[in-house]
């Protein structure tokens, strides 16, 4: 029988653990998303996101201040959304895994940034900084504290090595 603590199946948790426990402390996964911008109006780009039981189409416009359409949202939001989420779910797995039973969790992102760089070349940063506010029901900073090991997190506040290729 499940056991659900924070709306997240302890017993599909634990058996992954088990995996991994198993490999040694691993767990590969890959994921892959394959989009198409479009040459004439709005979204200029779209994509075909899953989940384990559907398919979602998304769409993607460049802000206006950039020469896109504006209708759809942007790139950066859909960023900072995956980085909320996961790390949203991160806190909520190591609360749930310590049987900490919450009832509220908002988080609000906040994005700093310049798009001098874009279009004029210079040594300026494009990113200055990304906070992110976290609001519980709880205490549960040393939680925060220990939630780093999202994905998404990781991967913005490591910088991933990254490889772009024509094929």
């Amino acid at each position: 029988m499940a056991e659900i603590v924070n709306n997240l199946d302890l017993t599909v948790v634990r058996e992954t653990k088990k995996k991994i426990d198993a490999d040694g402390g691993h767990f590969p996964v890959e994921k892959h998303i394959e989009g198409e911008f479009h040459f004439d109006g709005s979204p200029m780009f779209t994509a075909t996101l899953s989940s384990n039981f559907a398919t979602f189409n998304v769409g993607v416009d460049e802000p206006m201040v950039l020469g896109g359409k504006g209708v759809y949202t942007s790139p950066l939001n859909y960023l900072m959304t995956g980085v909320l989420s996961c790390y949203a779910s991160t806190i909520v797995l190591s609360a749930s895994m310590q049987g900490v039973k919450l009832s509220k969790l908002k988080l609000k992102g906040h994005l700093f940034y310049d798009i001098g760089p874009m279009l004029h070349p210079s040594d300026f940063p494009l990113v200055k900084e990304l906070k992110i506010e976290v609001e519980a029901d709880k205490d549960i900073r040393e939680i925060i504290k220990n939630s780093t090991r999202c994905p998404a997190f990781y991967i913005v506040s490591h910088g991933v090595k990254t490889e772009v290729s024509q094929i």
